[in-house]
């Protein structure tokens, strides 16, 4: 028959229990540390896409891209809005998709950043041969992280509070 002194059941307790309950604040603290200081939301943003810049728009601003068949030495031009600025600085990375659910390509494009938030993409159409779709990934660079984090975001298209998403579809006349 084995004697159990009741000091040594609550300390065999104490550390089977302690081990689960160290492990789980550790990973409290290491999310917490990971996630760092939350960035500010961004604003909505509106998207309009020339394909003549010389040329004012017909109609309403386009989020579309619509560009002549065959037209390779034609410009492109897209221009995306803030409704109001964004409280802290602004990068800015355009991709090109060739189908849905392709590997985003980098654009070939001059980017052009102003401190309000305005964010202006323009080329040559010669850059968007075999493109079905631009999408610009916008954001805090602290929120979005690397390039390579970039494309991620532009190839699941991941939007979110401090990381905007944009896609301008484009149209072969």
């Amino acid at each position: 028959m084995r004697i159990v002194s009741l000091p040594g059941v609550w300390k065999h307790r104490l550390v089977t229990a302690a081990g689960p309950l160290a492990l789980a604040a550790a990973m409290i603290v290491y999310f917490i540390v990971q996630s760092g200081p939350s960035a500010p939301p961004l604003p909505a943003y509106t998207v309009t896409a020339l394909t003549d810049p010389a040329a004012p728009p017909a109609g309403p601003a386009a989020a579309r891209l619509r560009l002549p068949a065959g037209a390779r030495s034609s410009r492109f031009e897209i221009e995306l809005r803030p409704e109001s600025a964004p409280e802290g600085k602004v990068v800015a990375y355009a991709f090109t998709l060739d189908a849905p659910d392709a590997e985003p390509a980098p654009l070939d494009a001059k980017v052009e950043l102003a401190p309000e938030g305005m964010v202006r993409l323009s080329g040559s159409a010669r850059a968007l041969e075999g493109a079905r779709e631009i999408r610009v990934v916008l954001g805090e660079p602290a929120s979005i992280g690397k390039f390579v984090d970039a494309a991620a975001r532009a190839a699941s298209r991941t939007t979110d509070a401090a990381v905007r998403v944009l896609a301008i579809p484009i149209d072969r006349d």
